[in-house]
């Protein structure tokens, strides 16, 4: 059996014998794809710019230096743009009533609503920031469509500086509230602080510093009235000599007055004989035994030895009832009595002075005690006390960035580009749709006409009548025309 082949010119001859098949289905395409332009809902989409103005108050002035990337910008400006309050309110000021509820009415808005970012102009390998955006409302009504999305674009615009200045306002509230619970904490702190500090005045670690240098200023007084008082002693010990020998009638003792000697005829009889020997074996330096004062001096050291002796066997009591004549010998007994007095006043003041160095030789030791005491209230008020400084810093800050807000001095969105009357339907496409409808005619058309010649069983050819009967063809006979 041969192998059957197929010529292009076999496809010419199918066309011919099948072409209202293939046409028929092409032209119906082309009525229906009008027929859909012409009478298919139209849709118009209207577009406003909005962008965003650069502050006239430096964000860093108001320390506003967080900004948002791009996705959250984007996040941020379409949930805000869909809110209900935006929404409900362009509702009602361009009077959309309805017989859908709100909610239906405001889900119908919000389908139609659109959000998207401009094409940049240059691509650059920064990161692009997203400072533009475009806001689309499709409708029904071109007009109406250019009026809800301008009335849109500028209840975003109002209502973003309003929330942008109530955010402020909110956070300077929570500021300002969190700052009163910082000040009330730090009081309290303050208080406990105080009266622990009191409670252990003197002993504190910053007065461990002062305490030891008055420690050492006492040590050192004390030293120098211990030395005063060595003295003072040593003092009354020899007064107390004097007095002792002068009673006893010593010749080894000499009686000194504060205002001179005492005089020679109240002398005890073995001073004077000492006395008058120095001073007349001074004269003996200077002058001859024949000269007078050599000779008296001679005669009263003969008589003071000789009263020397008389006073040897005299009793003590005559001797000192003759001393208490003495304005000397009663100098000597009042500067006993005035050391006396020091020692003692000397005494006292060792004693308190005694006193205050352990005193505060305790308080230096106590003051590493008491700093473990005060630590955790010291380190709660000094982190408290930070807290409220930064509190105190950022209500500042967010006071001023509140005034920028109300004031709309920041960052505000404004309206680039008002929405414009669409022209032409964004749904359906004329060229779409019918191009459509035309392809759909050719793949309809030529699956008919592929079908109906397959079920035709006509012989239509030489070929075919070898192909089915398996015979030679011994002529062919031309087409005739009817008549």
């Amino acid at each position: 059996m041969e192998e059957t082949q197929v010529h292009a010119l076999d496809y010419l001859s199918v066309f011919r014998r099948r072409k209202w098949w293939l046409v028929a289905p092409i032209l119906a395409s082309i009525v229906v794809g009008a027929a859909l332009v012409r009478y298919l809902p139209k849709e118009y989409k209207s577009s406003a710019t909005l962008g965003v103005a650069a502050p006239i108050v430096s964000p860093t002035l108001v320390n506003q230096t967080m900004l948002l990337d791009n996705q959250e910008r984007m996040r941020a400006l379409s949930q805000q743009l869909l809110s209900p309050m935006i929404l409900e309110r362009v509702a009602t000021e361009e009077k959309l009533g309805s017989t859908q509820t709100r909610t239906e009415q405001l889900n119908r808005i919000r389908r139609a609503i659109e959000v998207t970012v401009p094409e940049p102009v240059a691509t650059t390998g920064e990161v692009r920031r997203l400072d533009t955006f475009i806001v689309s409302y499709s409708d029904a009504d071109p007009t109406r469509a250019q009026r809800i999305t301008n009335r849109l674009a500028s209840v975003f615009v109002d209502e973003n500086s309003k929330l942008r200045a109530e955010n402020a306002e909110d956070t300077s509230a929570f500021i300002a509230t969190q700052l009163r619970a910082s000040e009330a904490r730090l009081g309290d702190l303050e208080a406990r602080l105080r009266q622990a500090k009191e409670s252990h005045m003197g002993r504190l670690p910053e007065q461990t510093q002062a305490n030891l240098q008055t420690l050492a200023g006492l040590r050192q007084q004390y030293e120098s009235s211990a030395t005063s008082l060595r003295g003072e002693q040593d003092r009354l010990s020899m007064i107390e000599r004097q007095l002792e020998g002068a009673r006893q009638g010593r010749a080894d003792v000499w009686v000194p007055s504060g205002r001179g000697e005492i005089s020679a005829a109240v002398l005890p009889p073995e001073t004077r004989v000492m006395t008058l020997e120095r001073e007349l074996a001074t004269a003996r330096g200077t002058y001859t035994e024949k000269h007078p004062e050599i000779q008296r001096l001679q005669e009263e050291l003969e008589n003071a030895r000789k009263e020397a002796v008389v006073d040897r066997q005299r009793p003590n009591a005559d001797r000192v009832a003759q001393l208490q004549l003495d304005p000397a010998f009663r100098q000597l007994n009042a500067d006993r009595e005035m050391t006396r007095l020091r020692i003692r006043e000397i005494e006292r003041s060792n004693t308190d002075l005694q006193r205050q160095i352990a005193s505060y030789q305790a308080r230096v030791e106590a003051a590493p005690r008491v700093e473990q005491q005060l630590v955790s209230v010291q380190r709660d008020y000094d982190l408290e006390k930070q807290q409220y400084s930064e509190l105190s810093n950022k209500l500042h800050a967010s006071t001023l960035a509140e005034n920028v807000e109300r004031n709309r001095r920041g960052e505000q969105f404004m309206i680039l580009y008002a929405a414009t009357l669409p022209t032409e339907p964004t749904k359906p496409i004329p060229w779409r749709v019918m191009l459509i409808a035309i392809v759909a005619g050719i793949c309809a058309g030529a699956g008919l006409t592929l079908g109906r010649e397959y079920l035709d069983r006509t012989v239509h050819d030489v070929r075919e009548l070898k192909d089915a009967f398996e015979l030679p063809v011994l002529a062919e006979i031309a087409h005739i025309d009817a008549a």
